[in-house]
């Protein structure tokens, strides 16, 4: 324990250096994964049957394929187009794989208000997106909170796949120090236990969000 203490000590920096780059990665990440989820949802309902189906394609390919085979596909797969950097790769790839799932969340969600609801605002002569701003949308925000929080702590613990591709995140920067000390088994579990405290914030952050929003 002593040896373990005295090893995070040593590379303090090291170590803040990487939970500040997987904290950047997760917020960039989440945010892409948020606004394109909605935008995928919204679609998914289209009068446009090509982009209907463009949207039934993304979220197959996204849900049916590895999250690693697709950040060596941006990473390594697209340099005859596009080189990337690892951390961009990782961003991309953890927004736009999990963008699929969220979408999914919110479609769900906003097909779950009241028909009833809508209908009415509809005879009352509401406009679309007032309706949808003001009646449809609240409704559903609360209602996607859990799998939409659920998809957040997926990204976080995901951040932890970019030590394929030499992004220097938490597990990569506690791989290589294990390499030097051979603390391996203290430092993977130092390394898990930073993905559990930001991941346990996140509950609780969406324990309060239930609770102001009065989830039943």
């Amino acid at each position: 324990m002593n040896e373990l203490i005295t090893t995070v000590i040593e590379n303090r920096s090291a170590y803040l250096e990487a939970i500040q780059l997987t904290l950047i990665a997760s917020a960039l990440s989440i945010l892409l994964a948020l606004a394109l989820g909605l935008i995928i949802a919204l679609l998914h309902s289209s009068p446009i049957k090509i982009v209907r189906l463009f949207t039934r394609t993304y979220i197959s390919f996204f849900r049916g394929t590895p999250l690693l085979l697709q950040l060596l596909i941006l990473y390594v797969g697209l340099t005859g187009f596009v080189q990337l950097s690892g951390m961009q790769a990782l961003i991309f790839g953890l927004g736009f794989h999990f963008a699929a799932y969220i979408s999914e969340a919110f479609r769900a969600a906003i097909n779950s208000v009241d028909k009833g609801q809508v209908e009415a605002s509809v005879a009352l002569g509401i406009p679309k997106m007032k309706r949808f701003k003001d009646i449809i949308f609240p409704q559903a925000l609360s209602r996607a909170i859990p799998p939409v929080s659920n998809s957040v702590i997926d990204i976080i613990k995901s951040t932890s796949l970019g030590t394929v591709i030499a992004v220097q995140e938490l597990t990569y920067v506690s791989d290589q120090i294990a390499a030097r000390t051979y603390l391996v088994m203290p430092l993977l579990l130092f390394s898990a236990s930073i993905y559990w405290i930001l991941s346990t914030l996140i509950q609780a952050g969406q324990h309060k969000l239930e609770q102001r929003y009065a989830i039943r």
